[in-house]
């Protein structure tokens, strides 16, 4: 079913055993002396053992006095970090893949912080948006930096990668060469795209200089900038051609760092399709004869396939696909593709790294303990487990106990697994959820525990199952602002509705948080004139930062949703909302419904009633604190985990 997928591809001097690599993520902590911990390369050999072809190891500096972007980042300039790079060369290769190192050097984005003090320098002198000033590079300084490119490869090579990626996209050195967004020089390093692109065919003359023929060099561009002033995919056409015969692969990405929303089209969310950069190597495929890879959300193993085989590009390269599942090339192989856990798009990954230098996946809670998959917690004593409610919670304890050899009864109080029920709302941004969903569905129902629908758990059922461990899952419900008119007939809460809701057009939507956000992004959408009342002064919020620039490019786009900040609601009636400003002032909002989406709240009750029914408890998921979908996966391999330890 997948020849494409699964056909070897020949790069440079090497023979690669199938078209699906990884992408080259990077990590934010690093352990001691920003070396690679163990946890650094177990997270790089789980892509290697999952089947993905190549596996390169992301954002590596090639000289770290003055190209580090980032508070942690590993210099190939650096002597003391060879021995790590070596092990991590090793692991990849341990689990069945390439080694590849991705070479960078932030240029103007990197802040003096970081390079001890020193302005950036970059193709032309400027003041950031933080005020710090950019040095324009002297031609002195820009073959400096080419040799740094040349070492830096030639020290990958030594350390026993077999090819190196060099970071030509995204807004960092030399794409800042290449774009006319950052690069405003006179000279031959500027102006025409000719001159352009002197810096990144001088570094690529250097690179292959330094490691031969047969070393394999792997470019990133971006296809096309997604932003104002910059280039479109014409003008990536001509970059690619520039390319072509001189590098031995062509990884097509897309958007720079120095526009917010094209950042987020590079690393495409929920609000943008399937594949959705895959135009950009499909053109250039068609003006190149070096190979050609794409990137940008792809995970669905038919629709890649079929990708591949209509447009002739050689390659896919997957990043949150393999945080989301590690093994999805392996599960291609093998013909389990049932078996995949999708990635929902959601930016969890990238936001907390952001946020707090740490990944998390919302549907894979191994990432960021892949050491647990290397060296299991053994299970000693193996129970019966009793669960309470089939959300994602649930689900993902049901899987995680009967993986680890435990029974398991997982009882749910309606009429079907899942509980995201937005997911059923024909929302165009939340169909990677409820593949999400539907694929967790098919595990449970196949994993070997027993299923019981329509069922709540009560005294009874404890007595009947007699479990050794109960664990409540039970979620949480939506609650109301408690204004008069909140009962009303035409208030309406966010968390239930459904295809079948009537609403009228003009709606206003209490509660902005990234909920009611998206509800009215997706009842605007549907044709609603929407109005969004928050209490403060920002929507969105409890969002993370990546999704948080999708969604408001979303509603300051719509000129159907209208936010009203500061606005305090006092009273629902059937002809609209009345709401308080920060001056005591009264607004009228006129709407035919009401909807609410100010927050959810635990079932403390039904967990409180559930919890002296059994000896060993545990609470996941909302039904401990209402919060995201990771929180309850996470909670609930965790609850199982403990279980290995009594």
């Amino acid at each position: 079913m997948y020849e494409h997928l699964l056909a070897p591809l020949k790069i440079g001097g090497i023979t690669v055993k199938n078209r699906m690599f990884s992408s080259p993520t990077s990590l934010a902590e690093l352990g001691p002396e920003e070396h690679y911990s163990k946890e650094n390369i177990e997270y790089y050999k789980l892509r290697a053992l999952g089947g993905a072809a190549v596996v390169p190891v992301g954002d590596v500096i090639v000289d770290l006095d003055t190209g580090r972007s980032h508070p942690q980042q590993v210099g190939m300039n650096d002597p003391s970090a060879a021995p790590y790079l070596v092990a991590m060369a090793d692991a990849i290769h341990a689990g069945g893949a390439m080694a590849e190192v991705e070479l960078d050097h932030g240029g103007a984005l990197c802040s003096p912080e970081f390079i001890g003090g020193k302005n950036a320098f970059g193709p032309s002198h400027y003041i950031d948006p933080w005020g710090d000033e950019v040095d324009e590079m002297t031609e002195e300084q820009i073959y400096w930096v080419a040799d740094k490119y040349a070492e830096a490869a030639k020290n990958a090579k030594d350390c026993g990668f077999d090819m190196v990626m060099l970071h030509g996209g995204h807004g960092w050195l030399i794409h800042q060469f290449i774009s006319p967004i950052t690069n405003k020089r006179t000279d031959k390093w500027g102006g025409s795209l000719e001159n352009r692109m002197r810096f990144c065919l001088l570094v690529i003359e250097k690179v292959r200089a330094a490691v031969g023929r047969q070393f394999p060099i792997d470019i990133r561009i971006s296809g096309t900038e997604y932003a104002e002033g910059g280039y479109g995919l014409e003008e990536g056409v001509e970059i690619a051609k520039m390319l072509d015969g001189k590098v031995d692969l062509i990884h097509v990405s897309a958007g720079t760092q120095q526009e917010d929303f094209s950042a987020v089209l590079m690393h495409p969310g929920a609000f943008q399709e399937d594949m959705h950069n895959g135009y950009l190597a499909a053109e250039i495929k068609k003006h190149v004869k070096t190979p050609v890879m794409t990137v940008g959300a792809f995970n669905m193993p038919d629709a890649m396939e079929k990708y591949l085989a209509d447009t002739g590009v050689d390659a896919i390269a997957m990043g949150r696909a393999l945080i989301a599942d590690p093994f999805l090339p392996r599960k291609v192989l093998e013909g389990k593709t049932e078996e995949i856990t999708p990635c929902i798009r959601c930016t969890e990954c990238q936001s907390g790294m952001m946020k707090n230098r740490v990944m998390r996946c919302t549907v894979n809670p191994i990432i960021g303990r892949e050491c647990e998959v290397f060296h299991p917690q053994p299970v000693y004593t193996k129970k019966k487990i009793l669960i309470a409610g089939g959300g994602p919670g649930g689900m993902q304890a049901a899987l995680e106990a009967t993986k680890r050899g435990h029974e398991v009864v997982l009882c749910e109080a309606s009429d079907k697994l899942g509980a995201l029920r937005f997911a059923d709302n024909d929302t165009w941004f939340k169909r990677p959820m409820k593949r999400y969903r539907d694929s967790q569905i098919e595990k449970v129902m196949r994993c070997g525990a027993e299923v019981r629908l329509n069922t709540r758990v009560t005294k009874e059922i404890v007595d009947e199952v007699k479990p050794d461990v109960l664990i409540a899952a039970v979620g949480s419900e939506p609650f109301a602002v408690p204004v008069p008119g909140h009962d009303g007939p035409n208030v309406v809460f966010g968390a239930y509705l459904t295809p079948e809701t009537k609403l009228g057009e003009k709606l206003v939507v209490i509660g902005g948080g990234f909920i009611g956000c998206e509800e009215a992004v997706d009842l605007a959408k549907k044709g609603h004139d929407v109005t969004i009342l928050e209490m403060i002064d920002e929507l969105a919020i409890n969002c993370g930062r990546m999704h948080r620039i999708a969604l408001m490019h979303e509603i300051e786009t719509s000129d159907k949703i209208h936010p009203a900040m500061g606005m305090r609601c006092s009273k629902i009636d059937d002809k609209g909302v009345y709401a308080v400003d920060k001056d005591g002032n009264e607004v009228f909002y006129p709407a035919d419904n009401v909807i609410m989406a100010s927050g959810m709240r635990s079932r403390a009750a039904e967990v409180e009633a559930l919890r002296p029914l059994v000896k060993e408890f545990y609470v996941v998921g909302d039904a401990n604190k209402a919060a995201k979908i990771m929180n309850a996966t996470r909670d609930a391999y965790d609850a199982v985990s403990a279980l290995s330890y009594r």
